[in-house]
């Protein structure tokens, strides 16, 4: 299966927002100073290296790709609009239009696959994971980040003073009733469940929350190894632009990150 539509047209409504998001550090420190510089420690030397950006957006990552060295990037993104903007805004980088789940390139065509933040909004991991293989030349890497499970299980709550996000358990003292909060396993949904998220702050897609294990299971069923997996922490400098955010993901992760090799 691939990405629901209503996500597509999201990101196509959104294309702008979310560019002018993701490139200001102020407003997007998640990005900036967490996920981005967490992927390129796991990336190889880049000299000489044919990389395909799955899941490109907007284009910023595979721009810094190939400034950084790789022989040839080709960027694909399912959203239209993303790749208008990418297209205009790094024109010596080959963006198209094309479904991760069904990629338009021949088997063993690149030496490096890299994806930030976009499998997590397939429901079934089966197909991008063995395309990314398909395209791969023998040995290549697949490096992707994505939500980390603890963070799509928890359960939200608010009121006029706070708001919450709860993973775990409340139990009454004299009954011993429990409440639980949260839903890590979604064992009733086999382990995946759809959620409903937000791309830069006002505009809502359909993401998929899934364990580790499901995890696991769909990246070994694919034919990848598993190399690394990476539970990032913040860089220092998030401090200075987001003490809050800082402080949360220091203690609870909000991506993760895998590195697999053909």
């Amino acid at each position: 299966m691939t990405t629901d539509r209503r996500t597509i047209e999201t990101y196509d409504a959104a294309a702008v927002a979310y560019d002018a998001h993701v490139s200001d550090p102020t407003d997007s420190p998640l990005h900036a100073y967490y996920e981005k510089p967490a992927m390129r420690a796991e990336l190889p030397d880049l000299t000489d290296l044919s990389v395909l950006s799955v899941g490109c957006g907007s284009g910023a990552d595979a721009q810094w790709l190939k400034e950084n060295g790789a022989r040839s990037v080709s960027g694909v993104d399912i959203s239209a609009g993303l790749i208008g903007i990418a297209r205009e805004k790094y024109p010596d980088v080959d963006f198209r239009v094309m479904d991760m789940a069904h990629l338009n390139f021949d088997d063993e065509t690149f030496d490096l696959a890299y994806s930030s933040l976009a499998i997590h909004y397939l429901p079934d991991w089966g197909p991008p994971l063995r395309e990314a293989r398909r395209v791969l030349k023998p040995k290549g890497q697949f490096i992707f980040s994505c939500n980390h499970p603890v963070e799509s299980s928890l359960e939200y709550s608010s009121n006029e003073r706070t708001r919450g996000a709860y993973l775990g358990r409340t139990i009454m003292q004299d009954t011993e009733e429990r409440h639980i909060h949260g839903d890590y396993l979604a064992a009733e949904q086999q382990g995946v469940r759809k959620m409903v998220g937000t791309v830069a702050t006002d505009y809502t897609v359909h993401n998929y929350h899934r364990p580790f294990s499901k995890m696991i299971e769909n990246i070994l069923d694919s034919g990848f190894s598993i190399k690394k997996l990476v539970e990032p922490l913040p860089q220092e400098e998030m401090k200075n632009d987001n003490l809050e955010h800082y402080k949360q993901v220091l203690k609870i992760p909000k991506f993760a990150i895998w590195v697999l090799e053909k």
